[in-house]
């Protein structure tokens, strides 16, 4: 016997929630969605509404539900989309002209960040360094940077990016393991900025589990990206993804009660804090914990290896 939608009794149902026992329709699905990332920038007071907010958006489909969300759920905000291209070869092209697609259709802004237009590099070219069998984290370490550069040419208050539940309880249970207490708290849904004039990060996202970031762009028609990054591979985080899955089994609320868990435990642990002093790179003058930042640490490995430095 078909099944009704449970908000609207009149469509028939297209998807099940199971954490939240509701049938839906795609209309009704769509409105639940965008409902939901709306409470949760409300209830975090992730931003106002008269703050420029930037979207970090990579194509993937997290950051593209994100952008697509935040313009229908806060039509008078003003948004900027921020992209970072990676050099790639067709990959980032592919990215990138999804990014352009979207932000054409809801009329926002965008700011890109080309790597080799830039600064004449490309992800791909950490393979001739200690870190070509780990681009992924040589790529996080970059784009962090960026975005923040990009925020700050932007004029954006807030930083938004796109990390979902699976991301979230993921990378905790992976901090967790290894005793990464200080990364613990850096996931936490607002971030103040490291140094004035830089922007919060927030993470509207942080409840909507990555199916519902899939099925709210294909039943939205928001574009994103459709495919791998050839770089990509299965990283730590991801194989305790796996874990967690595995673990959740038959208990829909499962990811959940380890992201709530972890929300009430972020006070012990800033109390707990041991307290750092941020120094300023001697190179970009952001802010670091050394005299040299991460980034430009690796900047000038990637530019010896090609006979730049």
């Amino acid at each position: 016997m078909p099944i009704r939608c449970k908000r609207c009794r009149a469509a028939l149902s297209e998807i099940y929630i199971p954490y939240a026992r509701l049938n839906l329709c795609p209309d009704c699905f769509l409105k639940f969605y965008t409902s939901k990332v709306k409470r949760t920038v409300e209830e975090f007071k992730m931003f106002r509404d008269d703050d420029v907010v930037g979207v970090a958006v990579s194509g993937g489909k997290d950051s593209m539900a994100l952008l697509h969300a935040l313009k229908y759920g806060f039509p008078k905000l003003s948004l900027k989309a921020l992209h970072v291209n990676l050099g790639i070869a067709n990959y980032s092209a592919h990215c990138q002209a999804k990014v352009e697609k979207l932000v054409e259709s809801l009329d926002v802004e965008l700011h890109i960040f080309d790597l080799q237009k830039e600064i004449g590099i490309t992800i791909g070219d950490f393979k001739r360094t200690p870190f070509k069998d780990k681009l992924c984290s040589v790529c996080g370490t970059i784009k962090r940077h960026v975005f923040e550069e990009l925020a700050i040419r932007a004029k954006v208050k807030v930083l938004a990016t796109g990390h979902n539940l699976d991301d979230i309880v993921a990378i905790m249970f992976n901090n967790f393991l290894y005793g990464q207490w200080e990364q613990l708290v850096r996931l936490k849904p607002v971030l103040p900025p490291l140094a004035e004039g830089m922007a919060y990060k927030v993470k509207p996202l942080i409840k909507c589990p990555e199916n519902e970031n899939l099925l709210y762009c294909l039943y939205g028609n928001v574009p994103f990206r459709e495919m791998e990054c050839p770089f990509s591979s299965g990283t730590g985080v991801k194989k305790k993804a796996r874990i967690i899955e595995t673990a959740a089994g038959d208990n829909p609320y499962f990811k959940h009660q380890l992201l709530n868990r972890f929300l009430e435990l972020i006070p012990l642990l800033e109390r707990n804090k041991p307290q750092k002093s941020f120094k300023t790179c001697q190179i970009c003058g952001f802010p670091s914990l050394d005299q040299i930042c991460a980034y430009c640490k690796r900047l000038s490995l990637v530019w010896r290896a090609m006979g730049k430095a």
